[in-house]
């Protein structure tokens, strides 16, 4: 699996940051012992729910080219350490992956030889999964948890997610596909204060977005945004219809 495919799922993960929800969420089949030990940052895809959702055929074009060599997988975590970007992917495979390595048939790796290396010596050394970061992970189709270190390796309006990223500790996404498709968006931060101005900065986000969308009816989902904030912690929630979600994303990706 290419560096850049991996990125564009990251990418896709970083799209349901226009919110983020936390709760316990487990890989399948113990993808997570080949996180690397300096993991900071996370993103799960559920193929299977993503390739069933009314959203996956309205996905941009790229996105869907890029997820295409990833077919025979049905679950992925993608994740950035201080020095990889490393792909498990869970499935049923009848060949690897371009760009994998195949573990067994069913759990492949990619990313740089070196990548791949530090995944399965992580593996082989017992994989002590980075748990206080998984802790935060999501239960949706898309999820990614992010240290406050982390910087993802995306481009275009997503590259905002790193300067929300920044502000907080930890920083969890969770896009939930259903009858309406639900971004929620939590940012854990260390002070109150810090999480008050997180709160405005969040809000001043959502504010602009709508502002700067021409489309009206975009405009009006980002303007119900649900902003909160409990002490140290900040909640976004966003619901739209599945073409509304796709032509955000395709906002998102540029």
């Amino acid at each position: 699996m290419t560096g850049a495919r991996a990125a564009a799922i990251a990418a896709l993960a970083a799209f349901a940051a226009l919110a983020i929800g936390c709760g316990p969420r487990r890989a399948p089949g113990g993808m997570e012992s080949y996180l690397p030990a300096d993991t900071l940052a996370v993103a799960g895809v559920r193929l299977d729910r993503l390739r069933a959702s009314p959203l996956y055929p309205k996905l941009p074009p790229v996105a869907g080219a890029m997820l295409a060599p990833l077919h025979e997988a049905s679950y992925v975590l993608v994740a950035v350490s201080g020095k990889y970007l490393v792909e498990i992917a869970r499935g049923n495979f009848t060949q690897a992956p371009p760009g994998a390595v195949l573990v067994d048939r069913t759990l492949a790796l990619g990313g740089s030889q070196a990548a791949v290396r530090a995944a399965l010596a992580q593996h082989r050394a017992g994989g002590a999964a980075p748990t206080d970061l998984l802790a935060h992970a999501g239960n949706g189709t898309i999820w990614i948890v992010a240290r406050g270190a982390a910087t993802l390796p995306v481009t275009g309006n997503a590259a905002n997610l790193n300067r929300l990223i920044h502000e907080t500790e930890f920083a969890a996404t969770d896009l939930t596909l259903a009858r309406q498709v639900t971004f929620e968006f939590t940012g854990f931060c260390r002070t109150p204060d810090r999480a008050r101005v997180f709160e405005e900065n969040l809000r001043a986000i959502f504010s602009l977005a709508a502002a700067a969308v021409r489309q009206p009816d975009l405009a009006a989902v980002l303007q119900s945004a649900d902003v909160r904030r409990d002490n140290m912690t900040v909640h976004a929630t966003l619901s739209a219809g599945d073409d509304a979600a796709a032509r955000l994303l395709d906002l998102a990706a540029k």
